[in-house]
């Protein structure tokens, strides 16, 4: 549903956002895959991501859409980027969110074991 209508939940962002950050609110995960879904229509990617990484498995990677493939190709360039910037400098505060490193490993984990990888 959010794929049509977007445009008329984006004005409700800040106030989904809030449920994502709310601890206590039951279907957060719910709340960021919406929330994602809606910055990604807006061209927000970097937000977009960060909240895909947030909705856990709502965040399907096996989905074959535009914006599932566009948001892996965006975790794969920030996880480069960063750890780019782990490697050029040892007193580097960069810090890698362990759920873009789960969403890496799947991705390569699946290449490499996927038949035509063999």
């Amino acid at each position: 549903m959010v794929d049509y209508a977007w445009h008329e939940i984006a004005d409700t962002l800040p106030r989904i956002e809030s449920f994502v950050e709310n601890p206590e609110f039951p279907e957060r995960a719910l709340a960021a895959s919406v929330a994602s879904k809606v910055f990604y229509y807006l061209e927000e990617f970097d937000e977009a991501l960060r909240l895909a990484l947030e909705s856990g498995d709502l965040f399907d990677l096996n989905e074959k859409s535009l914006y599932v493939e566009t948001l892996i190709n965006k975790c794969i360039d920030r996880y480069i980027k960063l750890r780019q910037e782990l490697t050029e400098s040892a007193s580097s505060t960069v810090v890698i969110d362990t759920k873009m490193e789960r969403v890496i490993e799947k991705m390569f984990g699946r290449c490499f074991t996927d038949k035509k990888w063999k």
